[in-house]
């Protein structure tokens, strides 16, 4: 049974309400002292300043583990972080992450003009740059929906849409040694989902 209103010295202890629980089991100290609801607005800050046209947050319940994602620029970037027990640590370290890399490239970069950010922000973010899954590289045998092709939800947005067939596209051209019936159908899939956002 979980004690939903907590009590004051496991909160200066640092835990939060999840964990002030009863029945024996112990209590873990949290990494960072950040309630969500501050993580979340310092992450959307951040995402905004940066100019990014989506943002997404999946998590792991069982096991804390979280991926922020997020477009910007016509490409996809992913940071993860499942070493703390607590997925609010473990959102607060990728986006702590996301705010420093941001921060040490506007605020004390020593570039001024658009293009110069824009070269930089690439060099700085590139190893977070987003690979398509394994699943999704599949494309399947044609026979699903257009966003079940892309791996996104049937109600992205045409940024989401975009960056999602460029990132396939990469692997799937057949000038990059893709197979053409498997581009064929990603490129089917990429008209039929721009075709559906624009009907919304």
């Amino acid at each position: 049974m979980r004690c939903l209103a907590g009590n004051a010295a496991a909160a200066e202890a640092g835990w939060g309400d999840e964990d002030v629980e009863s029945g024996g089991r112990e209590m873990s100290k949290r990494r960072f002292s950040a309630r969500l609801e501050t993580i979340q607005r310092d992450l959307r800050t951040v995402i905004e300043r940066m100019g990014a046209t989506t943002l997404r947050v999946n998590e792991d319940i069982l096991r804390g583990d979280v991926e922020i994602i997020f477009d910007r620029g016509g490409r996809r970037y992913v940071f993860r972080c499942g070493k703390y027990p607590h997925s609010a640590d473990n959102l607060r370290a990728a986006q702590l992450a996301i705010t420093y890399l941001w921060r040490a490239l506007e605020e004390y970069g020593v570039v001024s003009d658009e293009a110069e950010i824009e070269r930089a922000f690439s060099q700085f973010f590139l190893g977070f740059e987003a690979t398509p899954d394994d699943t999704v590289l599949l494309l399947t045998d044609g026979r699903v929906d257009w966003w079940e092709v892309l791996g996104v939800d049937p109600d992205a947005n045409r940024q989401t849409i975009i960056n999602a067939y460029r990132a396939l596209a990469k692997t799937h051209h057949p000038d990059s040694g893709g197979n053409p019936d498997d581009f064929r159908r990603l490129r089917a899939a990429y008209e039929a989902g721009v075709e559906s956002e624009a009907e919304r």
